[in-house]
């Protein structure tokens, strides 16, 4: 008689908070599907594909996203920072290594770089993100927030000359402004915005041990995760 094959073990799940922001081509979740896609999308179900896992991206709203964090309703988040929303976040998050590293910018017109400070008072976001960076500008009346549902509609909007100035990742600018066909279109003011290098992990209240696989399976996938970030430009 042959001896009775052993099913595959089926793959353990877990529900990963994302947020409800397009910020294409590192991540993008939007109504009404809010299909998750992007470059996050990819490294996550490829560490899924390697530790057989299976993973379910719930995408909300980011205030919403970290209530539902920190009420349980979340085994982990992407992205995260230790130093995002510190006062209201509970102890005992555990965070990966450093899944991206970006550099955080505002973008003008090149005839108007070396202007001022003063004279951008109208900045872009992409709608769901806090401008914390300019917070006392901001309660001082010195600068105006004005948002746009995508990176694509804030270059539209600083090339239109209705913003002074557009914030976002160095990286997901170059690859919209590549796509318009408008490389150069717009540069960096590190007057308003002093270059410095930020990182997006994995977080987990719950589930240590899987940031500690994650973590391992950053160094070991090398190869196949510098090919991911070739595909999206990084």
């Amino acid at each position: 008689m042959w001896p009775l094959l052993g099913h595959a073990s089926q793959p353990a799940e877990y529900r990963i908070g994302v947020e409800q922001v397009d910020y294409y081509p590192i991540y993008s979740a939007v109504p009404p599907g809010n299909e998750y896609r992007g470059y996050a999308r990819d490294l996550l179900d490829l560490f899924a594909a390697r530790e057989n896992l299976r993973f379910t991206y719930v995408a909300l709203p980011v205030r919403r996203l970290f209530h539902a964090y920190r009420t349980g309703r979340l085994d982990l988040v992407f992205p995260d920072n230790p130093r995002w929303e510190v006062a209201h976040k509970p102890a005992g998050i555990t965070y990966s290594q450093p899944v991206l590293q970006f550099q955080d910018v505002m973008l003008v017109l090149p005839k108007r770089k070396g202007q001022t400070r003063a004279s951008f008072r109208r900045l872009g976001f992409v709608r769901g993100f806090t401008p914390w960076k300019f917070r006392d500008d901001i309660a001082a009346g010195r600068v105006v927030i004005k948002e746009a549902p995508n990176p694509e509609g804030l270059i539209h909007m600083a090339m239109a000359g209705y913003i002074d100035a557009a914030n976002m990742a160095q990286q997901v600018a170059n690859f919209h402004l590549k796509r318009l066909g408008r490389e150069g279109g717009l540069v960096i003011e590190p007057l308003l915005l002093p270059l410095s290098d930020s990182y997006y992990h994995l977080s987990s209240i719950r589930h240590p041990e899987l940031i500690q696989r994650f973590d391992a399976f950053l160094q070991r996938e090398q190869v196949a995760i510098q090919a991911l970030k070739a595909k999206y430009g990084f």
